[in-house]
């Protein structure tokens, strides 16, 4: 029997789950699935991961016609076991934030999994809490890794148009006494890494980039528009 490192096992069956296997590799995957009882854990764990996450986003109503077709997909592919469905359409059905939640909480699930580098299989320290920020319309725009060290590494996921004379501002908001505080500033669409020992951290904490003016809010509070914001959320493994 060949020996297979765990940690590499364990990102495979993340990037399994999330579907992102394709080919040899994938069948290879599924082929080592009924003899190795780790391997299948690790999916139930990537499972329960995701599924958890997605319980934080709310639901909404996908259009009829595109489940149709979604249906119509799958239906008509080629099951090539006798003994039944294979192991990717039962997992498929058996996620039921895939078909129940939006795709906006699937979307946020898939990059925070990357967000922490277990599916890129990185050598980086498990942050304490992440926050997938959203943008007014949905969809998610920075990523907030919060870090036991009081670290907070924001990563947005697309450029956000930033006038000449305005710059970026990370907040985030504890305590509704205390109001929104500021975690610093970012110039430009960019990966920014503040060093914050003296802001609480916990789950359901809000985190938002707001537009200021240069050098900050002159108020010590948001005064632009919410760019994006979110919740921390506690990564499982």
């Amino acid at each position: 029997m060949i020996a297979h490192d765990p940690n590499e096992d364990f990102l495979l069956a993340g990037e399994y789950v999330l579907g992102v296997l394709d080919g040899a590799e994938r069948d290879a995957f599924e082929r080592r699935l009924p003899r190795e009882q780790a391997l299948r854990q690790y999916v139930a764990r990537w499972q329960t991961r995701f599924a958890d996450l997605d319980n934080g986003v709310a639901p909404k109503d996908v259009p009829p016609a595109l489940w149709s077709k979604i249906e119509a997909q799958l239906s008509g592919k080629q099951i090539a076991k006798a003994t039944g469905p294979g192991f990717s359409e039962r997992l498929w059905w058996s996620l039921g934030f895939w078909r129940g939640a939006s795709f906006a909480g699937a979307l946020a699930s898939l990059l925070l999994a990357v967000s922490v580098g277990l599916l890129a299989g990185r050598a980086t320290p498990q942050p304490q809490i992440v926050a997938v920020m959203l943008t007014p319309e949905g969809v998610p725009g920075a990523i907030a890794e919060i870090h036991y060290d009081g670290r907070i590494n924001v990563i947005p996921i697309h450029d956000f148009e930033v006038p000449s004379g305005k710059t970026l501002q990370v907040w985030t908001l504890f305590d509704k006494a205390k109001g929104p505080i500021s975690v610093g500033l970012i110039e430009r669409t960019r990966q920014a890494l503040f060093h914050r020992a003296d802001l609480p951290t916990g789950q359901q904490q809000l985190y938002e980039i707001t537009l200021e003016p240069a050098g900050g809010s002159p108020t010590g509070k948001p005064t632009g528009p919410v760019i994006v914001k979110g919740f921390g959320a506690l990564p499982r493994l």
